[in-house]
């Protein structure tokens, strides 16, 4: 933190005087955190805030890696029996052709487990992706393609998946993942095995998204990508409940008991939902390792990159508002230090470092610095591609970020893949509007 508050303050005043530097910097030639914090009480109330939002970031990033790379494996999955392979019944909505699509569904065809069901469920057969399925399965017996209709009172996501639920052959456990992922072999029985525990109820992979080619618009992507990771893996390991629906699984009798169908046929996502109620019934889930899955399939703009993420928050608005909330407030904060107390310390303080301090822009300083040692721990999670290049475009990429979770605010309506979805509060659909050509292309 010494080494990054120095450095970004020879930066913001790369012609303070030198004697200014040799005097205040202190153990080895760095600034002292209460320099930084400034000596009025205000810029110490700053400084305190920044503090409190770096450390947050940075302790949840430290338990994700922690969890993932050796908690799991090392503690939670020795209390599972893995011998555990009950019937499953794999549940994959497709929509549209999207990247490497015939290479995932034949991992899942291929996966190391012998009890298992695939339903594939679509909106209907002039779908690209009704071919080229039928196709791959018209030899497998343990495939099946239900043609779901246009839904009218819920996401079209989840109309497909209760439509395939109907028709699923006595499984013992429901699996509901997405086309886009290419599950690795030991997929299936890695995310059924906690549910050996009873006290299990749910489990949860999640996806990591790489930026092989290294544009700006595949890092905003995989930024935003990677703070919902983080989120969702701090979340279950701190006992509450954050799903990811493309690697979901829960036992057929704790779905039914928790009457999730009841709750998907009117609301607008499926794991937001489902851990809505898995919370309100204080029940327990949990995230498997093995079964974070890699994508190079990014989104080609920054601005498809923020409506995707926009709408990833309000999913979080609509079913956990308490987890909105909480990553809402640091956000507002975040946008001041970065959009109002930084440029006006810079215009107050006239080239001045103790004005600028005092008047706010040491808590900026705090910030950036805390931000990034934040990010140097991403690799340590998954493969980040030119990670240099990532580093020095986080301040744009976290813009991106504090824009797309404002834009939540004062809005209750989600677009998802052509269509509309207007919400009550409780996250109910009120009213499904399926969009024009037009229309998708300004959205």
């Amino acid at each position: 933190m010494k080494i990054l508050t120095a450095g970004l303050s020879k930066i913001i005043f790369p012609h303070a005087h030198r004697n200014y530097f040799q005097y205040h910097f202190a153990f080895g030639g760095f600034l002292k955190i209460s320099d930084i914090l400034g000596a009025d009480t205000w810029s110490r109330v700053l400084g305190i805030c920044a503090l409190c939002i770096v450390a947050g970031d940075f302790l949840i990033t430290a338990i994700t890696i922690i969890y993932q790379r050796f908690w799991y494996d090392r503690i939670s999955r020795k209390r599972y029996n893995t011998s555990y392979s009950p019937r499953c019944s794999i549940i994959i909505p497709c929509k549209g052709i999207p990247k490497d699509l015939e290479n995932n569904l034949k991992s899942f065809l291929a996966l190391n487990y012998t009890d298992y069901e695939i339903i594939f469920t679509l909106e209907s057969e002039q779908d690209p992706a009704f071919h080229i399925i039928s196709n791959l399965i018209k030899n497998d017996s343990r495939t099946s393609i239900v043609i779901a209709g246009l839904a009218t009172n819920c996401s079209q996501k989840n109309h497909n998946l209760l439509a395939a639920i109907k028709t699923a052959h006595d499984p013992e456990i429901y699996v509901f993942a997405d086309a886009d992922i290419s599950p690795s072999g030991n997929w299936l029985k890695e995310l059924v095995l906690p549910l050996s525990n009873p006290k299990v109820t749910v489990t949860t992979g999640f996806r990591w998204l790489t930026a092989v080619q290294a544009k700006t618009c595949e890092y905003v992507h995989t930024y935003m990508n990677i703070f919902l990771y983080v989120l969702l893996t701090a979340i279950n390991f701190a006992g509450g409940t954050f799903l990811w629906g493309g690697s979901m699984a829960i036992r057929k009798k704790d779905f039914d008991e928790l009457k999730v169908a009841d709750r998907w046929s009117n609301a607008v996502v499926d794991d937001n939902s489902l851990s809505q109620v898995i919370m309100k019934n204080s029940r327990r889930s949990v995230v498997v390792p093995a079964c974070i899955t890699t994508s190079d399939d990014l989104l080609p703009t920054i601005r498809l990159g923020i409506t995707w993420f926009t709408r990833q928050i309000m999913f979080l608005k609509s079913y956990e508002k308490a987890v909105w909330f909480f990553i809402m407030l640091p956000l507002v904060f975040s946008a001041m230090f970065m959009f109002l107390w930084l440029p006006a310390a810079l215009i107050i303080s006239h080239g001045s470092i103790p004005a600028f301090l005092n008047a706010g822009g040491g808590a900026s300083v705090i910030f950036y610095a805390g931000e990034l040692l934040t990010v140097l721990l991403y690799p340590l999670l998954g493969s980040v591609p030119k990670f240099y290049k990532f580093l020095y475009l986080q301040p744009f990429m976290r813009t991106t970020h504090i824009i797309s979770s404002l834009r939540t605010v004062y809005t209750n309506k989600v677009v998802w893949s052509g269509v509309r979805y207007h919400l009550t509060f409780s996250g109910k659909v009120s009213r499904v509007e399926r969009l024009t050509h037009g229309e998708k292309k300004k959205c």
